[in-house]
């Protein structure tokens, strides 16, 4: 579904107010992170725009709302990530092949690690609740899932990414491009060597 969703979650308002409490606790992160995207798009001018998740929504941002780049901090997680949609429906996960894999240098100075527990405890989430969320069949009813809800409060916050959990147990890094500060970048290792 693309458009804007016609219910928020809940709960944003919480959210928004526990990481405006613990927005203290978000650090640096300064890593290589990978993206994985289909050939069309695995060019250096939208590769980390965000467009993409902007228009259509993904797990921490709800559709028609703001550029979220989605990374993961290993290659083989990326790949997962790519082929989670297609397992999600069904398909063969052969299909969403080929894919090309982009490593990224991230510095970023405002990170707040869902992964965390401490931070979970005081957003009042479980990793479960997070990793259970089916964002895919809310935005379906036209509402906003709790991990989009969550994002949102981030972006809101002027957090410029999140560490989250990705489908295969490792971590992922979503980060807003429109929500940089000065000194934050992200670069393409190789750039190229894209077509």
């Amino acid at each position: 579904m693309s458009g804007p969703l016609k219910i928020d979650h809940p709960d944003f308002d919480q959210y928004l107010h526990r990481i405006s409490i613990i927005v203290t606790r978000a650090g640096r992160v300064a890593d290589v992170v990978f993206r994985c995207a289909e050939p069309t798009y695995a060019t250096e001018a939208d590769l980390l725009t965000g467009e993409g998740s902007r228009i259509n929504g993904g797990r921490w941002n709800p559709p028609s709302s703001f550029a979220t780049v989605y990374t993961a901090f290993t290659d083989t997680t990326a790949l997962a990530e790519a082929k989670a949609n297609h397992l999600y429906y069904g398909l063969d996960p052969a299909d969403v092949l080929p894919r090309v894999i982009v490593a990224v240098n991230l510095e970023l100075a405002k990170v707040l690690d869902l992964t965390n527990g401490m931070v979970r405890k005081s957003m009042g989430v479980s990793a479960t609740r997070m990793r259970q969320d089916d964002w895919r069949a809310m935005n379906r009813r036209g509402q906003e899932s709790l991990t989009q809800a969550i994002g949102r409060a981030a972006y809101q916050s002027s957090l410029e990414g999140l560490v989250v959990p990705a489908c295969d147990g490792g971590k992922n890094l979503v980060w807003f491009p429109g929500n940089l500060l000065g000194g934050s970048k992200a670069t393409i290792r190789n750039p190229h060597k894209l077509v």
